[in-house]
């Protein structure tokens, strides 16, 4: 059977910055989309490497290479991260300034879609990028080509967090590496820190901490912690529930599901209960990221559970400097579990002409040069040790938080969230946000809802586990 992800921490790396160059990019309408400070060209046309201008330090010898154009599908094309990918190109054309790179970013909402389509019909790029989640569809269908070998003789391949390794080939489910990740999401929890500073309190770092925060700090409409128990809550529901009952997987190695166990059904209880107790705001049980955000920024709640994708909410509703990000709560016996991290990653195309320029092309987007600057102004966190060493990274007090729960000695434990089955994704969406709102009104008991979700859990695992 397959086994599930452990996580461990490479030691970081010294890095030496290379120079900079240019590229065409199209966005997810089919315009082209020009370079930063360069001029709009029709779709399709690409900026050479002769109009980059000459290679800077650190370009690689052209020599008598035959120039070479490679595609390039990005899955989140929009406003923002067009210029950052144009700018991205740049620099590597630069760098390598026999290759031209033709960029078109997809919408995010439809580029696997597209991908499957490219596939279907023999017309995908030579590279693109995707979330982890997408990784199997394209395996599955063997449009990718493996990594392993030019990924054993890259000389950043050290500096790449074990765990994104180890979790990229357990999404291909062959064992096999087809993506280079390049930034992460990490789960975590949200504190305001002016009001913890006016209290005189430090924030809750357990499970027991957090409940009796939120008795003493629940009046006038205000409450310490927002529960989220409408949509998109099933990752809150379980990282607090494994953490409360000291289970460090979903799943037995025999495929049944932890999910019933004693402890691991108080904690739903225990859950539950501070929305029975009136120990969060009445509207949690329908609350959803707008709905939570919202009350932590207004001020209504002090404390919630999300990841680092709604740092920009906070900044914009409480200001810089006013709130802080810290570990998930840890239960009993100390363990906090953490889904393991969702991340982005560059894929070469089977059918590429050029596999030599595109695998040079996505080790360069998952290298502390490429990787750096798009973790730096897309807000993702690093997943390359090597950016730890750029200025900006040791000057970002939210990333250096979440390398603490990464740290020898930290008390966090990742575990696989099996978004991998087929089913999970609705079931997650539907069921289980159905089944905690029931218990938060009373209407079924914790072990009842407990007991179908692991019955139900545990037939897609096994039925997984047999077609391995």
């Amino acid at each position: 059977m397959k086994k599930m992800l452990s996580v461990t921490l490479a030691a970081a790396m010294a890095l030496s910055l290379a120079g900079c160059g240019g590229g065409s990019s199209k966005d997810s309408t089919g315009t082209t989309a020009a370079p930063a400070g360069g001029e709009t060209k029709a779709a399709g046309d690409a900026t050479t490497a002769a109009e980059a201008g000459d290679a800077g330090n650190g370009a690689a010898d052209a020599g008598d290479k035959e120039p070479v154009t490679i595609t390039f599908w990005h899955r989140d094309g929009n406003t923002t991260s067009n210029p950052i990918y144009a700018e991205v190109i740049k620099k590597f054309q630069e760098k390598y300034p026999w290759i031209t790179v033709e960029y078109t970013g997809l919408a995010s909402d439809s580029y696997t879609q597209k991908f499957n389509t490219a596939v279907v019909t023999d017309s995908t790029p030579d590279v693109g990028t995707i979330s982890d989640k997408d990784l199997y569809a394209l395996v599955a269908q063997d449009a990718l080509m493996q990594l392993d070998e030019s990924f054993n003789a890259w000389e950043e391949k050290d500096w790449i967090l074990p765990n994104i390794i180890e979790q990229s080939r357990f999404y291909a489910q062959d064992d096999n590496l087809y993506i280079l990740g390049y930034g992460k999401t990490q789960e975590t929890s949200w504190y305001n820190t002016k009001w913890h500073e006016e209290k005189g309190i430090e924030p809750a770092k357990t499970i027991a901490e957090l409940r009796k925060n939120c008795e003493e700090y629940a009046e006038d409409s205000k409450y310490y912690f927002s529960l989220r128990g409408g949509s998109g809550s099933a990752e809150n529901l379980f990282m607090f529930m494994l953490s409360y009952g000291g289970e460090k997987s979903f799943f037995n190695e025999d495929g049944t599901s932890t999910l019933n166990k004693p402890k691991v059904v108080e904690g739903l209880d225990f859950y539950a209960n501070l929305y029975k107790d009136g120990l969060v705001s009445h509207d949690a049980i329908s609350n959803g990221y707008r709905e939570m955000v919202a009350e932590f920024g207004a001020g209504t709640a002090q404390y919630i559970m999300h990841n680092s994708s709604s740092v920009s909410e906070h900044t914009k509703n409480l200001g810089e400097g006013n709130f802080m990000p810290i570990a998930p709560m840890a239960g009993e016996d100390g363990i906090a579990v953490c889904k393991s991290p969702t991340f982005m990653g560059s894929v070469v195309f089977k059918n590429t002409e050029h596999p030599e320029e595109a695998i040079l092309f996505a080790q360069y987007l998952a290298s502390a040069e490429g990787a750096g600057y798009v973790d730096q102004n897309e807000g993702r966190v690093p997943v390359n040790t090597g950016v730890y060493e750029q200025d900006w990274y040791k000057d970002n007090v939210y990333f250096q938080t979440y390398a603490e729960f990464e740290a020898e000695g930290s008390n966090v434990v990742f575990a696989q969230f099996p978004i991998y089955l087929e089913g999970y994704a609705e079931y997650a969406s539907n069921d289980v946000v159905a089944g905690l709102q029931a218990v938060m009104m009373g209407e079924k008991t914790a072990q009842e809802v407990c007991d179908t979700w692991a019955a139900d859990l545990t037939k897609l695992q096994q039925d997984w586990m047999a077609g391995k």
